[in-house]
């Protein structure tokens, strides 16, 4: 039932968002080597500023492929960094985009169906492939706006977007 009620929200989200599509073609889902290309180059733009972070890669579905806490990150950067990327390949959008929206019903649902774990906070992007989310990436530990930049210099460090 619980899950039901996911893929409900999930698919009304989708719809309201726009980010629903029936691809015309196979969509080459986010490898495991692919979300560990994108957690280095994420740790590369983190050294170069000298960030502390969390980093998580996860599915289209919000599901985890791969995380990491860098080197002097706050434990619970890790689950900031999860909630952050689930609620961007969730939506397609930018968690920024969802800033505030947590006592939204619909989004209050949508993270009551992943038990509480969705962090509406800027920090992550979804990762695109032919216009469909396939994943997104997000971190967490420094400035909302450090951690969404330290992201998406790395899906351009790494090429996929």
């Amino acid at each position: 039932m619980k899950s039901l009620r996911y893929l409900s929200a999930l698919l009304l989200l989708g719809a309201l968002t726009g980010t629903v599509g029936i691809a015309q073609g196979p969509v080459e889902a986010l490898t495991l080597a692919e979300a560990l290309a994108l957690i280095d180059a994420t740790e590369t733009a983190a050294a170069a500023k000298n960030l502390q972070l969390s980093v998580a890669v996860v599915d289209g579905r919000g599901d985890l492929i791969a995380v990491t806490r860098l080197p002097g990150a706050r434990p619970t950067t890790t689950d900031t960094a999860i909630g952050k990327a689930m609620v961007s390949a969730m939506t397609g959008r930018p968690s920024a985009s969802t800033t505030g929206q947590g006592q939204n019903a619909l989004y209050q649902n949508l993270n009551d169906s992943t038990g509480g774990r969705l962090r509406f906070f800027q920090g992550a992007v979804p990762i695109l492939r032919d216009g469909y989310t396939v994943g997104a990436i997000g971190a967490s530990g420094a400035s909302a706006q450090d951690d969404e930049d330290a992201v998406t210099a790395a899906l351009r460090a790494v090429g996929i977007r």
